[in-house]
């Protein structure tokens, strides 16, 4: 399995669920037009691990800055980070402890749920990392979990289904419940995961899949024990870093650079053979957004119109901030994407 730079191996993360999509029909229009976001423009952190959009408002969670809130109806930016809000200008304390906000100022996952937003933090010493939500009609707005004991500590990835809340560490899988906000279950390679390290998680009516660094583990509803997916049922030599759902079929990404699907037929998984111009580039994220499938990479986004089925791709050449891409996100009028130099709006209608 190809070694990869620690940073990377916690930023990875996709969350997807079955949702209905407008089809493309055209190229992107190019030249393209971004909009980039900074730390001049008043991102905490260069380093963008994840984007939410709700509405008017933008959530980035960025590696050592924190979340930045953007309300762009308002144009207000705020920083939240384990020092508070404002961030306090002398130490009080020991850092985690400071305020009631963030476990730690690595963002790795923005999750929105009804009426909260959960964020997943990554940290390597003995304290702080796991995950909070922030709830605007809460008072305090902020809540911190435990970590399980340690196994929900360095998060790479969650997921809402119903009551639940998968959390993906780089120890397994929990489970927390969203009505006693207590952790009720976990799994790692002991209860049958493929992988420890959970670095996506796809919910569906019946299943739950997920993706590691040993390969894919399915988990039908109601029954109990894993499916795992490697080599032998047609997945490639390298981790799993993303799992979306294409027009009712499932896509896996790995970090090598390929794409699968998954035939339910033979329960096994075909490599997508495409002529995607940056192929070869590992792969950190992908989504379906606008009838298109954008998938961020190690050098650069690869787009699939999903009406054509043609590819296209765009870097640093094209306006990018930068070719290392490690997520992104749908907003009314184009799609955001993060990197390790802030966050590039691409604008599909200008």
């Amino acid at each position: 399995m190809r070694s990869r730079t620690p940073l990377y191996l916690f930023v990875l993360v996709s969350i997807f669920f079955s949702s209905p999509f407008t089809l493309s029909s055209a190229p992107l229009k190019r030249p393209l037009s971004f909009h980039q976001m900074t730390p001049k423009e008043g991102l905490s952190g260069e380093m963008v691990y994840a984007i939410a959009v709700q509405g008017e408002e933008l959530w980035f969670g960025t590696y050592a800055g924190g979340a930045t809130f953007y309300d762009r109806s308002k144009k207000v930016i705020k920083a939240y980070t384990t020092k508070g809000e404002p961030m306090d200008s002398v130490d009080d304390g020991v850092s985690i402890n400071w305020k009631n906000l963030l476990p730690y100022n690595h963002v790795t996952v923005i999750l929105p749920d009804v009426d909260r937003i959960w964020f997943g933090t990554h940290f390597y010493g003995f304290k702080g990392g796991g995950i909070s939500y922030y709830q605007p009609q809460r008072q305090p707005p902020w809540k911190v979990f435990n970590t399980n004991n340690g196994r929900a500590k360095k998060i790479i990835s969650m997921a809402i289904d119903g009551d639940t809340l998968w959390v993906g560490s780089e120890k397994g899988l929990n489970a927390l419940d969203k009505k006693t906000e207590l952790w009720k279950q976990f799994f790692s390679t002991q209860e049958g995961l493929s992988g420890n390290f959970v670095n996506t998680i796809l919910v569906e009516p019946n299943s739950l899949w997920i993706g590691t660094n040993g390969g894919i583990s399915r988990l039908l509803k109601g029954k109990k024990g894993w499916k795992n997916y490697s080599q032998r049922e047609g997945l490639g030599e390298t981790e799993i870093k993303s799992l979306i759902l294409v027009e009712n079929r499932i896509w896996a990404g790995e970090s090598g650079g390929g794409l699968f699907e998954y035939e339910p037929q033979g329960d096994r998984w075909k490599r997508f053979e495409s002529r995607d111009p940056l192929k070869n580039g590992g792969i950190n994220f992908m989504a379906v957004i606008k009838g298109r499938i954008f998938i961020c990479r190690e050098n650069g986004v690869s787009v699939f119109d999903l009406q054509t089925k043609q590819w296209e791709s765009f870097t640093t050449a094209d306006g990018l901030l930068s070719n290392m891409v490690l997520c992104a996100a749908e907003d009314r009028d184009g799609v955001w994407f993060g990197t390790d130099r802030g966050a590039s709006k691409l604008i599909l209608n200008p």
